[in-house]
């Protein structure tokens, strides 16, 4: 590796972290509502920057990629929530295999079909599949069937901001209450950011947000790459 290419390197990087730590402060500081994700501000700003220098989206892979190496880590480290909170799933395990199984196969069901009817093509029919799970998730099955990760990710933290605002509202108005189901609803249907938004509202809940969205995204990663050849 050039020595002009490890300076360029550390501060892509730390332009992006800067910029995450800015968005995470600006949320904060707004009482951290559900629309005001720290992630999709940073990769709005990314974009942004992107665009105002001109530089290619490829070569902006090329210098974060330790960014990309650091995901890896997350996931494994992902584990812990299932680990933590293992009563949840020794307690409710069938109820829990169920909503997980079920939510995570129709989410990609109907992206896969929604693609299809729209004839985007197998790129974009990837990152529509893997945006039901959480990033972390979306970007390894993204680059396990060959499909645009930047954009895999984009669409899956775009999904958690939906759910985060539009989740509670709704099971209110259907009259479903309680921590099991609004965990478990937000957790599929809202990510890493649905459970961050419940951890201020409803400590209980966002451990059943938790575990449903590490178990949706284990079950995605393992299952989507093997069933892609039929599904693309």
């Amino acid at each position: 590796m050039s020595q002009l290419l490890l300076p360029l390197i550390a501060a892509t990087c730390g332009i992006v972290i800067a910029l995450f730590l800015l968005a995470r402060r600006a949320a904060r500081a707004i009482g951290s509502p559900p629309w005001a994700s720290p992630v999709l501000a940073t990769a709005l700003g990314v974009g942004g920057l992107l665009w105002a220098i001109g530089m290619p989206i490829a070569v902006f892979e090329e210098y974060a990629r330790p960014l990309r190496w650091a995901l890896s880590p997350a996931l494994v480290a992902l584990g812990a929530i299932v680990h933590r909170d293992r009563g949840i799933v020794r307690a409710q395990a069938w109820p829990l295999a169920v909503a997980v199984t079920g939510g995570t196969g129709i989410g990609v069901l109907t992206a896969t079909a929604m693609a299809r009817a729209l004839n985007l093509g197998p790129l974009l029919t990837a990152a529509l599949a893997t945006k039901t799970v959480s990033t972390p998730f979306a970007v390894a099955i993204a680059e396990r069937v060959s499909g645009p990760v930047p954009l895999a990710a984009a669409l899956a933290v775009l999904t958690g901001v939906v759910g985060a605002v539009i989740v509670l509202p709704l099971l209110g108005l259907l009259g479903i209450r309680g921590a099991a189901t609004t965990g478990i609803a937000m957790g599929q249907s809202a990510h890493l950011v649905g459970t961050d938004a419940l951890t201020r509202r409803d400590p209980r809940a966002a451990a059943w947000s938790a575990v449903t969205m590490v178990l949706a995204g284990m079950l995605a990663a393992v299952l989507l790459p093997l069933a892609w050849r039929w599904l693309a």
